[in-house]
């Protein structure tokens, strides 16, 4: 698969901004040839930060560069995928036990309000927007703790399970079931259980993972790596 039939009239934005987003968000699927100067037309770059941005997505596992023949959008990793599932998890696990036993204040109505807007955006033109809201919905946590150096650093390493849950949110109930995750989260929080909380976010982010064999034998050509264990 190409980009060629896709429009490169000059666009201004950060290409390694705008690429992660696309790739990240499936409008590049795996496996997707990236011309070099397709890119360059499209952006309006010269070579030199072109090649900046697709070395900073390499860094990331997201393109695949062999020098002197091609660039492609890499496949998703599901050992990377694993690892950042246990990275992640573990952490916002321990979030949540702090954020039940020392709520600040405010902090309920803020999650309650990133739940409804979620709630208005779950048509199937709205996916992009329903996965922003999940993203500030778990950032609001991270911020409430401080830990915004953690979260940026859990981002960058989980683009494999964004991936993979870029795949799961169209189909079936995914996005429903999205929004009563996240409502279980905001009563488990307000109960003041903290083994409650921990249970209900350690659920919440095992969906995505737990999906992810189903997903890489529907899509082969989308994935590498080994299967998650039973």
């Amino acid at each position: 698969m190409s980009i060629a039939n896709d429009s490169y009239a000059s666009i201004r934005t950060d290409p390694y901004a705008d690429l992660r987003q696309r790739i990240i968000s499936l409008q590049l699927p795996p496996g997707t040839l990236l011309s070099r100067a397709e890119l360059q037309a499209r952006y309006g770059v010269s070579s030199t930060p072109m090649r900046d941005a697709l070395l900073r997505l390499r860094e990331e596992g997201l393109v695949e560069i062999y020098p002197q023949s091609r660039t492609l959008v890499s496949r998703i990793d599901l050992s990377l995928a694993r690892e950042a599932h246990f990275l992640r998890s573990s952490v916002e696990r321990n979030i949540v036990r702090e954020l039940c036993l020392h709520p600040p204040a405010g902090l309920m109505d803020m999650l309650r309000r990133v739940v409804e807007l979620q709630g208005q955006n779950t048509g199937p033109d709205d996916l992009a927007v329903f996965a922003g809201l999940d993203q500030t919905f778990h950032e609001t946590m991270f911020k409430a703790m401080g830990y915004m150096r953690t979260f940026a650093v859990i981002r960058r390493e989980s683009v494999h399970i964004d991936r993979l849950r870029a795949l799961h949110l169209p189909l079936g109930d995914k996005v429903m079931r999205i929004l009563s995750e996240h409502t279980h989260i905001i009563d488990a929080l307000e109960s003041g259980n903290p083994d409650k909380a921990e249970e209900a976010m350690g659920f919440h982010l095992s969906q995505s993972i737990a999906i992810a064999n189903r997903l890489s034998d529907e899509w082969p050509g989308y994935f590498t790596g080994n299967k998650v264990p039973d």
